[in-house]
């Protein structure tokens, strides 16, 4: 625990753990009390970047597997009726 007094401005003195200009949130938990609490991402963004494919070359040995694949998905699906 660290303890420290507030200066003229009320301002605090926070651990050298926790880098200069972190987002932090302050809740006030009662009338002498207040949790300050650092606000981190909870999980990395990842971003892909995919071409932008406007024309396929024939490939009969993928098409056989996407008909294979497609043919074992939908052999539960119910007719179509119009």
């Amino acid at each position: 625990m660290n303890a420290t007094v507030t200066d003229e401005r009320r301002r605090l003195v926070m651990p050298p753990e926790l880098p200069a200009r972190s987002p932090v949130t302050v809740q006030q938990i009662d009338e002498d009390t207040w949790l300050v609490k650092r606000q981190k991402p909870e999980k990395p963004y990842l971003v892909y970047l995919l071409p932008d494919v406007k024309h396929h070359e024939p490939d009969p040995e993928w098409e056989a597997t996407e008909r294979k694949l497609a043919g074992h998905l939908n052999k539960n699906v119910p007719p179509f009726e119009e």
